[in-house]
């Protein structure tokens, strides 16, 4: 898929949109935060988004950063309130790869839910990754906590789909505040 096709697509459009709300969600949380996005870097694929699964970086005024992962789900998957953790890549293809799990290296993971019209979040979750790999190991593998699960719309990736309340004490903040300071 050529560059400009990708682009068109409306999944990545509804990503742009809901960005602008993300990032005012991150600045509530660390003030005076700057937001470097990782995917907009010309024609290739930033080192950090395509094997480590940093979507963004964090800097604060010191200096300093925190690493993280995003993802913006719409509205209608509200209603599922599970998270969904990719596996695969182009499952049963002969492009078939390994996904975001087996590369998440980021700190943190922003995962949100749209309003209805696309204007801000409805719902919203960060998640310590720490906690979630320590979460997911002590639980016996993402088998254990969630059911596998197949994308047919893009690229065939398998993902994991998880209960929310199984990952509460990975929840570092959310729309309804502070989870496990």
């Amino acid at each position: 898929m050529a560059r400009n096709e990708f682009n068109e697509l409306r999944t990545v459009q509804f990503q742009r949109q809901m960005r602008v709300s993300a990032i005012r969600i991150y600045k509530a949380i660390f003030p005076n935060c700057e937001i470097e996005d990782l995917r907009t870097k010309g024609k290739g694929v930033h080192i950090l988004d395509k094997e480590f699964a940093i979507d963004s970086l964090i800097q604060f005024p010191s200096g300093n950063f925190i690493t993280l992962q995003e993802k913006y789900r719409e509205n209608k998957y509200i209603q599922y309130s599970d998270f969904t953790q990719e596996y695969n890549n182009a499952v049963g293809t002969e492009y078939e790869s390994v996904g975001e799990w087996f590369k998440l290296a980021a700190q943190l993971y922003f995962y949100g839910w749209a309003n209805k019209d696309n204007t801000d979040f409805e719902k919203w979750i960060m998640l310590d990754i720490l906690r979630y790999k320590l979460l997911v190991e002590k639980a016996g593998g993402l088998g254990k906590i969630g059911i596998l699960k197949i994308n047919e719309t893009h690229g065939r990736a398998s993902f994991y789909a998880i209960p929310v309340i199984k990952l509460k004490d990975a929840i570092i903040y959310s729309s309804q505040g502070l989870e496990n300071p």
